[in-house]
């Protein structure tokens, strides 16, 4: 039995390690961008979203959960994990929001193309202290019309008076025809003349005022205080009171703005460009924390099984060693020496279970899910596709579809369309207005009055005290710092391109290496066992090829996945060309 245990080491950690699936990955880079939806996943062969549906947190964003129990177990590929954070990482859905924003701000600006058109009403009751009805604000033309209806009431009384003293006269006429009339009068007396006299005195007073205007004082315009319960009831109790009603249509078009109203909408519409960048570049870096996410908490699920394979092999190993000590051909240092390697690799397997689910919590922190579910690593670990350009190929492409340099360049063109808005407040501006409307006095009987206006205006400032000329150069220092930011924003992508580029090679030629040193460190435990069998080894020749399987394994791990990782930031610095247009929706 013992031959057999020497001879049989297990083979659970080569069997983990070795067999491996490759890992989804982003396609290769391409010179040409095809456009893609941003609820896309990168891959065209995208798994089913219904399945991934549990996954979604609550939709109501300011609901906390209720319970934080883990009831579901999901295990997500690369290419999965992908969709899901697309489809549910708040950076992401806060810099789609933004785009949305700059669109609404893009048409606002664009509104000023249009003539504005407004409608007023009202309708109110003022008294003045002296007793005259005094009409709230108007304009000109509701001034002018508010003078003509004046005129008319003017007019009305006037003749409604006039009327008056000429019924007033006929009857005196047709009294005094009675009077004096007749054969028996032929003479006059004195009384007789004096009361003639004086009727005829009364009759030219009366012609006097049918003929003489009544007094009209005009209404002033002034402002008045709006209608309260004070002058509400002094217009109810003795004062005399008016209730008007007026409407008017305006309309006003700016026809020249200084050259102002089109570096406006210029500069919102490169606003707009510069978000949908934005959105494709959180979409870029969104894709790459997703794969060193997932990459690390690979790492940790393969670091758990060495662990656990080491575990196995010191186990082995005490047997054999308690094993030979009972048979009187071993000794007990050898097997304190074992059990000192089985503690040190339970530890380590304690330590990697623990980074296990760290590592599995930060990437569901990172795709947003639902508390309950928790994520499981389902790939296995392989190196993924080769990379084909050179350093200089991959510089150039990355200058070419980085959006970075693009947004700096936009920060430039909006800094010097806002100076062109600056100083478009000191030239003249020019516009057309039109206006009609309508007033009534509500207490009398005459129709309403309608009139209308048309003209154009000129508006030049004369002086503002320096602001336009200061906004303009704050803006131009604006337009400067973007150039900067663009040359230095181009050295930190050729660092990029060449750091990833280099860690991919090295890495490259590690994974080589570490599958070499595998193979020996496993050859190198079979023949430590088979002469600690053969008495002519030590256990601590077998303690040492143990340690230097697991070293090897790991480090194959590290050359793995660092080249996944180093490939993936390699894509990332070029720009992910084939997928220049996620996230932008027109």
């Amino acid at each position: 039995m013992l031959n057999d245990l020497a001879l049989n080491p297990p083979k659970m950690l080569m069997s983990g390690l070795l067999a491996i699936a490759p890992v989804a990955l982003p396609s290769p880079v391409q010179a040409t961008p095809t456009p893609t939806p941003a609820a896309q996943a990168p891959s065209s062969q995208t798994p089913a979203s219904d399945a991934l549906t549990p996954l979604n947190p609550d939709p109501d964003k300011l609901a906390l959960p209720k319970t934080v129990n883990i009831d579901l177990n999901q295990p997500l590929t690369l290419e999965q994990a992908i969709e899901v954070a697309i489809r549910n990482n708040i950076g992401l859905q806060i810099s789609e929001l933004q785009l949305q924003r700059a669109r609404a701000q893009l048409r606002q600006v664009k509104a000023q193309l249009y003539p504005t058109l407004a409608f007023q009403a009202s309708i109110g009751q003022n008294t003045s202290p002296g007793g005259q009805p005094v009409y709230l604000p108007l304009n000109f033309q509701q001034q002018v019309s508010l003078q003509q209806q004046q005129q008319q009431q003017a007019q009305q009384q006037l003749l409604t008076q006039q009327l008056a003293a000429s019924s007033i006269l006929n009857t005196q006429v047709q009294r005094l025809q009675q009077r004096f009339q007749g054969p028996q009068l032929t003479t006059l007396s004195d009384q007789q003349n004096l009361e003639l006299q004086q009727q005829l005195q009364q009759l030219q007073s009366s012609a006097n005022q049918a003929a003489t205007p009544a007094n009209f004082t005009p209404i002033t315009l002034a402002p008045v205080n709006q209608l309260s319960y004070r002058n509400f009831f002094t217009n109810l109790f003795g004062a005399t009171s008016g209730a008007t009603a007026n409407a008017a249509l305006v309309m006003n078009y700016t026809l020249f703005a200084g050259g102002g109203r089109s570096a406006a909408i210029a500069a919102a519409r490169d606003q707009v460009r510069f978000s949908e960048l934005e959105v494709q570049r959180q979409l870029q870096q969104l894709i790459l924390d997703v794969t060193n996410d997932y990459y690390l908490a690979q790492q940790a699920k393969i670091q758990v099984q060495i662990g656990e394979a080491a575990v196995a092999n010191a186990q082995v190993t005490l047997r054999n060693a308690k094993a030979f000590e009972q048979a009187g051909v071993g000794t007990l240092l050898d097997v304190l020496t074992a059990e000192v390697s089985l503690a040190n690799a339970e530890q380590n397997l304690n330590q990697a279970r623990n980074l296990e689910i760290t590592t599995r919590r930060q990437l569901a922190q990172r795709l947003n899910l639902n508390p309950a579910v928790d994520v499981a690593i389902a790939d296995r670990v392989e190196p993924a596709e080769a990379w084909t350009l050179s350093l200089d190929e991959s510089i150039l492409l990355a200058y070419q579809n980085r959006v970075e340099l693009e947004q700096q360049l936009l920060q430039r063109t909006i800094a010097l369309k806002n100076r062109q808005v600056a100083l478009a407040a000191t030239r003249p501006q020019l516009s057309l207005f039109a206006a009609g409307n309508m007033l009534d006095k509500v207490a009398d009987d005459l129709a309403p009055r309608f009139g209308y206006g048309v003209g154009l205006q000129m508006q030049l400032a004369l002086f503002d005290g320096g602001n336009a000329r200061a906004s303009a150069a704050r803006q131009e220092v604006l337009a400067a710092t973007a150039e900067e930011q663009y040359a230095n924003q181009k050295n930190l992508i050729r660092l990029e391109v060449e750091t990833a580029y280099a860690n991919l090679r090295a890495n490259e030629k590690n994974i080589a290496t570490a599958r070499t040193a595998v193979s020996q460190a496993t050859e190198g435990l079979r023949l430590a066992r088979l002469r600690f069998q053969a008495g002519v080894g030590t256990q601590q020749e077998v303690t040492s090829a143990e340690a230097n399987l697991t070293q090897a394994q790991g480090n194959l791990l590290a050359a793995i996945l660092n080249y996944n990782r180093s490939l993936a930031a390699l894509k990332r610095a070029v720009g992910y060309p084939q997928q220049r247009q996620l996230g932008v929706k027109k």
